[in-house]
Order: C-alpha cells, then structure tokens, then sequence
C-alpha cells in the first residue's frame, strides 16, 4: 500500500503545527528510505467568501500537472479546518524540479487567484532527509545540512561541488 495514501492530519490542529508534527510521517518514512527530498509547504487561511468550487478547480489542475512533472513525488491537499487553515503540501525529488513545475501553465493560473481567495498565506521550504532505521528529518531548506554520523554531508541541490574543498570525511 502506498504509505501517502494513508497520510492524515494528526488533529484538527494540524494546520497550526510545524509540518514534522502535523502528520504521522513513520510509514512515509519506511516506505521512502534513504536520500533527501524538497517540501513546499502552502499554509493558508481562506477568505470568508472563497468560491471553493473554482479554488477546487485551479488547485486540481494544478495537482494534475505537477503529477506528470519530472521529479513530483506527492501532493497533499489539505482540508480547511473551522477556523479556514488549511496545511497543503508538496514533495519533490530536488528544489530544481519544484522550481521548474511551479512555472508550468496550471500552477501560474493557480497562483493568479491567491488573493482572491485567502486572507493570508505563507510557502514553507523544507529539507526531508531520510535514513535507514531512524525517523524522517524536517529542517528548513536553507539550514546547512547536518553531517551524519559517519561524518559524510549530504548533498545540498543546486549547489555544485567546490573544486578544491576538502572532503567532509
């Protein structure tokens, strides 16, 4: 069974609490294994009169697009809590890949009626680090990547090899 599909909020909070909490990532975690993935995080509150029909329209093409891009690994669309938050989010195998969807047709039209329907909103960049027997990891994009406990550091995309660095081991 694929792990996503079986990934729930953890509580009608959920759209409040940092995106590691928000979730029971363990079978994701099992099911992804070792490496590194890009996560958008979209975390909104709706205007009191959003048209949900059309914001379900922009969102699903969206979501069908991005699925045939290079790179997509899954979207979770949030549901909007009492309070209208609502925690959506995206994974991706690099931040390049996700760059270079966000560009694509559906999600500019999408883009184009964000003010339309939320009072506010912010993108969350986040680094997923994933390794053998141990919990995923969550961290900000920009943070500079722990070495593991081997002393090796993981890749940070975009980002060529220094020629002439010295090896982390």
């Amino acid at each position: 069974m694929d792990a996503f599909a079986a990934l729930a909020p953890v509580s009608e909070a959920y759209a409040h609490l940092p995106v590691a909490e928000a979730f029971d990532w363990s079978r994701v975690g099992r099911q992804l294994g070792t490496g590194e993935w890009y996560l958008v995080a979209f975390r909104s509150i709706r205007r009191l009169d959003a048209d949900e029909v059309r914001l379900s329209e922009f969102d699903d093409r969206a979501h069908h697009e991005a699925q045939s891009s290079p790179g997509f690994v899954h979207y979770f669309k949030g549901p909007a809590e009492a309070d209208r938050s609502c925690l959506s989010f995206c994974l991706w195998t690099s931040r390049a890949e996700a760059r270079a969807a966000s560009g694509r047709p559906a999600h500019i039209e999408a883009v184009s009626v964000i003010h339309e329907m939320y009072e506010r909103y912010t993108l969350e960049f986040v680094r997923v680090t994933g390794r053998e027997g141990s919990p995923l990891q969550f961290e900000p994009y920009d943070a500079v990547p722990a070495a593991d406990l081997a002393g090796i550091s993981l890749p940070v995309f975009g980002l060529p090899p220094v020629q002439g660095a010295p090896s982390a081991s």
